[in-house]
């Protein structure tokens, strides 16, 4: 299902006016493929010194239990990485010898060395090109920083759009509190894949299985929203995605879709002046592999407003629509605090956060007042989404055990861990 919608519909038509372009696609939580297409998973483990312990044996156990649940016909690699990588399972088709050896090949792994997640990687991707047709995935596992190979985030930005035009994704799971989230989240959502904290460890083997349940569920992959504007109208921003621009169309790939998935693009645009009378936007375009009819599909739509000459009739932004442009706010809120937080500003990041909520509750109020009646408790779930979200925020920033014990908040486990968290909420918050 692809439903789009403008900001505005209707519009001054004696000034330049700027509104959003919303689309959000969803599968329904219903949708099943009469044929599940076959998984190819590829599994990379953080083996560095960092992991030793309790740490390691999880990530081991988890991903003998992702193992022992794929279905025969699946396909798994399992690749380990410090500052160098181990093939511990090639690419392997599952059936019920494959099974046990895969199992067996994990289980004598130890920690210790430095980290490369880039070479963990580009290991992984090797084993993901080794065929095609299937629905893949690289779950990819990291306790710290970078410290050798690719460190910056537009590196890794680079390396997961190189995954992405491969046709695979990158989910990513950050262990305990001293993994750099930026890298991870980065990784994540240019490749199209999910991102998780998983702040005690014993709690990887729940992440897994709801990586494989999404993985089994898949009805449709390498799904690409193409958005052609009408002659005038110019992209002034595309949110939280990666986009390329080609003449008048926008490009947004927008990967797999699980049954119950839904994906949002959000983008400002610029209108110019014109007469009175309706006024195209865009033309919208949704194509997909659909993995149930094994051919593919697609389906589009038009968007246009209403020029007015009477000022007084301009219309107020779409409640659902704003609270998408919320979201995307809340979400750069999140980074923000999270930057001002992690550099000792605890009282500064604190004080944005508030002035963030002040602000949210205010245009839940407009929302709830415009809403239409078959969509008012979506709009106000998401306003109340994210003002939980926020409130949950400052209250981890004060982290008195830490003031208590003299030490800076943004150093104590607690700090990290709502640093973290905030991380993983912006990322879903995005979407």
């Amino acid at each position: 299902m692809m439903e789009g919608r403008l900001g505005n519909a209707r519009l001054a038509a004696d000034q330049d006016n700027q509104t959003f372009l919303s689309v959000s696609v969803k599968a329904a939580a219903e949708a099943v493929a009469s044929t599940p297409s076959p998984l190819e998973l590829a599994i990379v483990i953080d083996r560095s010194g960092s992991m030793k312990g309790k740490r390691l044996n999880n990530a081991i156990a988890a991903a003998q239990g992702m193992i022992r649940r794929l279905r025969d016909g699946d396909v798994v690699s399992v690749i380990a990485y410090n500052t160098q990588t181990e093939t511990l399972v090639r690419s392997t088709t599952i059936d019920a010898s494959s099974r046990e050896r895969a199992i067996a090949a994990v289980s004598g792994l130890e920690a210790r060395g430095d980290t490369c997640i880039s070479c963990g990687i580009d290991a992984g991707m090797d084993m993901l090109q080794k065929r095609g047709g299937m629905v893949e995935r690289m779950l990819l596992l990291s306790d710290g920083e970078a410290t050798a190979g690719v460190r910056d985030v537009q590196g890794f930005r680079r390396i997961a759009s190189t995954v992405r035009h491969l046709g695979a994704a990158i989910s990513t799971i950050g262990v305990d509190v001293d993994y750099n989230e930026r890298v991870m989240t980065a990784l994540a959502q240019e490749s199209n894949g999910e991102h998780y904290f998983v702040e005690n460890p014993s709690g990887l083997s729940q992440v897994f299985d709801k990586e494989l349940q999404s993985l089994v569920h898949t009805v449709a992959k390498d799904t690409n929203l193409t958005i052609a504007l009408a002659p005038g109208v110019d992209v002034e921003q595309v949110f939280d995605r990666s986009f390329q621009r080609d003449g008048d169309r926008i490009l947004v790939p927008m990967g797999s879709f699980a049954a119950g998935d839904t994906k949002t693009l959000l983008v400002r645009v610029h209108v110019p002046r014109g007469a009175a009378g309706e006024r195209a936007i865009a033309d919208v375009k949704l194509d997909y592999d659909d993995l149930d009819a094994r051919s593919p599909g697609s389906c589009r739509g038009s968007l246009a407003a209403l020029l007015v000459d009477d000022r007084s009739d301009v219309s107020p932004v779409d409640p659902l629509v704003q609270g998408r442009v919320e979201r995307s706010e809340t979400a750069s809120t999140l980074r923000e605090a999270n930057h001002l937080f992690a550099t000792g500003k605890a009282d500064e990041a604190k004080r944005k956060l508030a002035t963030r909520l002040h602000a949210l509750r205010h245009q839940r109020a407009e929302a709830e007042k415009s809403a239409p009646r078959p969509r008012k408790k979506e709009v106000v779930a998401d306003f109340d989404h994210q003002a939980n979200v926020l409130g949950q925020a400052e209250e981890g920033f004060k982290a008195p055990a830490a003031a208590a014990a003299g030490a800076e908040p943004a150093h104590s486990h607690a700090g990290k861990a709502q640093v973290r968290r905030n991380a993983a909420d912006a990322f879903d918050l995005a979407r």
